[in-house]
């Protein structure tokens, strides 16, 4: 783990996230991010400090509207940083992407009722990644996924994600509305154990709020039900009495 600098590096793209949200929220200034290509580092950056800045990409659908946004549509090289359908891992492979999964993860672990997802989802957008059972991290840019028909020819991850959202849903997540500024450190920063560690020959790194996160997403969506059923009947009754009322 030392070897890698992983930690190391997830420490690095998070002070930069905090120190260009913190300047546009406190110093009232503009900011220009940019790596040397523009489409590394400059999405890492730019995405995180949205998150930090805007409540909206801290929501499930947010989340997927930032992600389309500044890496899908702005160019970021999926193909080549995954080595996508190369039967070697080239020089160009570089885990760019599951840094950036794994930096939204330890602010989460930071601000676990501020995110209206869970750490299911991002684990599910990490393992597809390079699954390529979805059709939404494939190719290189926009322009190759419409030459190569992606849309008509694959399914959205988004799709899958869209249609059992209550499996990414975070029953404890609270609306902040207010810009958010973790105090990044080394002692801040965790492995992330249930995706880096996730096919250890020996342990098992499950979440063990996992299953309780999904008992509480079904008792609050029994509970709504419940409750609308009981408007319901109410403003019938109520619709009943005024028409007697009136005879």
């Amino acid at each position: 783990l030392a070897a890698t600098q992983l930690l190391s590096f997830v420490q690095s793209v998070l002070i930069e996230a905090v120190r260009v949200a913190s300047t546009i929220e406190n110093k009232r200034s503009s900011v220009v991010i940019h790596c040397s290509d523009g489409w590394d580092r400059t999405s890492q950056i730019s995405s995180l400090s949205m998150i930090l800045l805007d409540p909206y990409y801290r929501t499930l659908q947010g989340f997927e509207v930032l992600i389309e946004k500044e890496w899908l549509s702005f160019g970021h090289m999926f193909r080549t940083r995954t080595c996508h359908g190369s039967k070697t891992m080239t020089d160009n492979y570089s885990p760019i992407f599951l840094q950036f999964i794994d930096c939204v993860w330890q602010i989460g672990q930071l601000y676990p009722y501020s995110f209206e997802f869970n750490n299911n989802l991002l684990l599910t957008i990490a393992q597809h990644l390079h699954s390529c059972l979805f059709g939404t991290f494939l190719f290189d840019c926009d322009k190759q996924r419409k030459e190569m028909e992606v849309k008509t020819k694959t399914v959205s991850l988004w799709s899958y994600i869209n249609t059992c959202k209550t499996r990414f849903l975070n029953p404890l997540y609270k609306e902040k509305k207010e810009c958010i500024l973790p105090v990044i450190s080394m002692r801040t920063i965790r492995l992330w154990k249930q995706y880096w560690m996730a096919y250890h020959p020996y342990h098992k790194f499950e979440d063990p709020t996992f299953d309780r996160t999904m008992e509480l997403v079904g008792l609050r969506e029994k509970i709504v039900g419940e409750s609308e059923e009981a408007r319901l009947k109410n403003q019938a009754a109520n619709k009943n009495n005024v028409e007697k009322a009136r005879d």
